[in-house]
């Protein structure tokens, strides 16, 4: 039987699922305890999630997915995960991720804070190398920033799943 985790964060967001076949399964991710703060009781969610892939014997979440960019779906997602974009992100004990799920507004967003420009940087990178990504969102919609790419929609459109069907 699957088993699924709900981390509490307060006004943030974070769950797990482990499947039956030790597959791991992370839907958005913000680490926003105060450590400082001994009133915060949120949980360290980094602690917790490297201490659980410890336990299952892992160093990569087959699928971690951000349903969007804001902080309390993402913030400090730049200091736990191994992007596979820059170098200065896969030192240390990062935990990688086998499949990135975003929708198209992540990498198409123009302006992010940081551990969202992150997170922009690497769903880009995964979409113009063509793997390790699976981007939700109406095709059409990457169509101008692929060809500002030199990609066609074509080329990608087999790592794109049409959000309206």
């Amino acid at each position: 039987m699957a088993e699924m985790t709900f981390y509490p964060l307060g006004n943030a967001d974070c769950c797990q699922i482990k499947t039956q076949n030790n597959k791991r399964i992370l839907f958005d991710y913000a680490h926003v305890r105060e450590a400082e703060n001994e009133d915060d009781k949120r949980c360290d969610l980094a602690v917790l999630l490297r201490k659980d892939m410890k336990d299952a014997d892992k160093n990569a979440f087959d699928i971690v997915a951000f349903t969007h960019l804001d902080r309390d779906h993402c913030g400090g997602a730049g200091d736990f995960f191994y992007f596979e974009h820059a170098a200065k992100y896969q030192a240390g004990d990062r935990i990688k991720i086998n499949m990135l799920w975003v929708p198209a507004a992540a990498i198409l967003e123009d302006d992010p804070s940081e551990d969202a420009r992150i997170i922009r940087q690497e769903a880009r990178y995964r979409l113009k190398e063509g793997k390790g990504i699976r981007v939700f969102s109406r095709p059409e919609k990457l169509k101008d920033w692929l060809e500002s790419e030199g990609l066609s929609l074509d080329d990608r459109k087999h790592l794109i799943t049409d959000a309206g069907n």
